[in-house]
């Protein structure tokens, strides 16, 4: 068989309803999972660290050591959920981002405190958010493979995009839900002490706890994924963890992997500085911040959907060249149109181009792989991504307070550009199925 040859799916199609229900399932976990993410990452650990901690040159590197961790163990957490079941990674990564939340609220600097009490604050700080980038790296592969075992591959692209509803909805109510939790319950505090953030911290581990309980009674366990052939490679006491698999991947589909690291990359550039970007330039609080990535977010999550399912009739393809086109135009329209509603209107805009591409990019990673090696290929193109995230991320800030606050969005913008372009050159069609061409 061929490396760009499809792999059959090894199961006969389950009845939609029952499919219906397991991506309902599925989706609840994704969606609460990307909430309690956005909660910390985008909404929480900016402010916290900048003003709850006085530690501003720490956001883009507690970005980096996330996405490190995640980036370098993607591959192998999703070999082990080939190996051990999807159920256990996920409910696994869930809860260890239960306790690093927990952990987090636990974190004071003193007034008096000495270069070697601030150097351990520092570590013990990145050191949870490497392990949140264990927790991240143990759940998303899981996620994903889940739909490869369970969903015939002429659906997947459609299946795929109800969990980018659950990314929008996390965008959409993780800062709402951390400035609204903050303001409610640590609002009697000043901006300038770390226990004005800590409820967020709470509603995150809610969140992640939630997330844990569901997948528990709903993930594919191991004997649900594929038939297992003791001595083969998915055989539990003979399978390398991730062993090849991120050489497969770049054997199979090294365009699409350089596309994932550049588009990445630019996310790096503008993650840890979207909120204090927004709250500078148009003068607001945390509330206002997240009432205005509510409005895009809920527009994209209602033509998630539809938009993903144009990966299925159109190509794969053919969506992500369109996907990571409308991503670069909007961010560039972005920077030149400084108004709140040009940043609503427009971020919608560069949601639906995510919604439309990324889809079609995991759909197309699932039919060029087999069941019992799926979980540690989706893990080396996560792993792709990571690493542009985890390059970018740190650059974010040095360019944000000693350039300019505009720098990281347009070096961002000229790397999706590079991205288009790229796609543009290196992505075709075949017959069967749409195939990446390297």
């Amino acid at each position: 068989m061929s490396a760009m040859t499809p792999f059959p799916h090894p199961h006969p199609p389950a009845p939609a309803r029952s499919i219906g229900l397991f991506l309902l399932g599925l989706a609840t976990v994704a969606g609460l999972a990307e909430v309690a993410y956005a909660i910390v990452n985008v909404s929480t650990l900016p402010v916290f660290l900048k003003n709850g901690l006085g530690l501003p040159n720490l956001v883009g590197i507690s970005i980096t050591a996330f996405a490190g961790a995640e980036a370098l163990l993607n591959s192998p957490m999703g070999s082990l959920a080939d190996r051990l079941g999807r159920r256990r990674l996920i409910v696994l990564g869930a809860l260890i981002s239960v306790g690093t939340c927990f952990a987090s609220t636990l974190i004071r600097i003193p007034p008096n405190a000495g270069d070697t009490y601030l150097a351990f604050i520092i570590a013990v700080l990145i050191g949870l958010r490497v392990l949140d980038g264990v927790g991240a790296a143990a759940i998303w592969p899981a996620v994903f493979a889940s739909v490869g075992d369970k969903v015939e591959e002429k659906r997947q692209a459609g299946a795929m995009s109800i969990l980018n509803i659950t990314y929008m909805i996390g965008l959409a109510f993780g800062p709402l839900i951390g400035g609204a939790v903050n303001n409610t319950f640590g609002g009697r505090f000043e901006a300038t002490t770390p226990l004005r953030y800590i409820p967020s911290f709470y509603a995150a581990a809610a969140c992640f706890l939630v997330a844990a309980i569901v997948a528990f009674f709903i993930a594919p366990r191991r004997s649900e994924q594929h038939h297992v052939v003791p001595g083969e490679v998915g055989d539990l006491h003979s399978a390398p963890v991730s062993k090849g698999a991120v050489r497969t991947a770049l054997r199979r589909i090294p365009a699409l992997m350089a596309l994932l690291f550049l588009t990445f990359f630019g996310v790096g550039l503008i993650a840890p500085n979207v909120k204090l970007f927004a709250m500078e330039r148009y003068h607001i609080d945390e509330l206002v911040f997240g009432k205005l990535m509510l409005y895009p977010a809920l527009f994209i999550a209602a033509l998630a959907v539809p938009v993903g399912r144009l990966g299925d009739v159109w190509g794969k393809a053919r969506s992500i060249q369109i996907g990571i086109g409308l991503c670069a135009v909007s961010l560039w329209m972005i920077l030149l149109l400084p108004s709140e509603w040009a940043l609503v209107a427009l971020g919608s805009l560069m949601g639906i181009g995510f919604v439309l591409a990324f889809p079609a990019y995991m759909a197309l990673v699932g039919e060029l792989t087999r069941p019992e090696e799926r979980g540690g290929i989706i893990g080396a193109v996560r792993m792709a991504q990571g690493i542009g995230l985890m390059i970018g991320a740190p650059l974010a800030s040095p360019l944000y307070e000693g350039i300019s606050h505009r720098a990281p969005f347009i070096l961002a913008a000229v790397f999706l550009s590079v991205s288009f372009g790229l796609s543009l050159l290196f992505i075709r069609e075949r017959r069967r199925p749409a195939a990446l061409v390297s």
